[in-house]
């Protein structure tokens, strides 16, 4: 993934079932979408199965080819999420895994935009889509990156964190914030630009 502050690098060891799900938090300039480029290069070389990248504000096209999909549409992502937790539910069924890392970036936005209530005519919504790869697909071979600027409650609540357990959290704009992601301050004096 990079290096912390003391130099040493973090290893996010796909290959090891109990190796949790991180979420990235971030301002504009902090970083964030270098360190989600830095990982998905290293998944490439690490010739992990499948990458997919949901990309609403279009960042990550370059990377589209051999196993990488990237989606930008907020339809076609809640569609492209569906079928992820479909093929969850098959490999679950069937015994089988196979390593698919799912970057997520802008997901609190992605969320917010999404289809709700009557509208979605009996399917689950995005959001309970996410939840459910959340909790049951890591035994299958899945892994989320999720990523966003908004360090608000509303968008990391306690049941993201139970989800999220691994934070990665990069210049914020205020101690608030910084409370918010780490449970701490300090997040909000680091100098940016990753």
């Amino acid at each position: 993934i990079g290096k912390d502050n003391f130099g040493n690098v973090i290893v996010w060891d796909l290959d090891n079932p109990s190796t949790p799900h991180a979420l990235v938090c971030g301002a504009t300039g902090s970083g964030k979408s270098v360190s989600i480029i830095s990982t998905i290069g290293y998944a490439k070389l690490a010739n992990i199965d499948d990458i997919i990248i949901f990309d609403p504000k279009y960042e990550f096209e370059s990377f589209r080819g051999k196993n990488v999909d990237v989606i930008n549409d907020i339809d076609e992502i809640e569609a492209y999420m569906a079928l992820l937790v479909d093929q969850m539910n098959d490999l679950v069924k069937n015994g089988r895994k196979k390593m698919t890392l799912v970057i997520f970036d802008e997901f609190a936005d992605a969320v917010a935009n999404s289809t709700k209530g009557k509208k979605l005519n009996g399917g689950r919504s995005l959001e309970e889509n996410l939840r459910v790869l959340l909790q049951k697909g890591r035994s299958s071979g899945f892994r989320i990156l999720a990523a966003t600027q908004r360090a608000s409650v509303k968008v990391i609540t306690g049941d993201a964190k139970v989800n999220f357990p691994v934070q990665i959290c990069f210049r914020v704009p205020k101690e608030a914030d910084s409370r918010v992601v780490l449970d701490e301050a300090g997040a909000e004096s680091l100098a940016g630009m990753g």
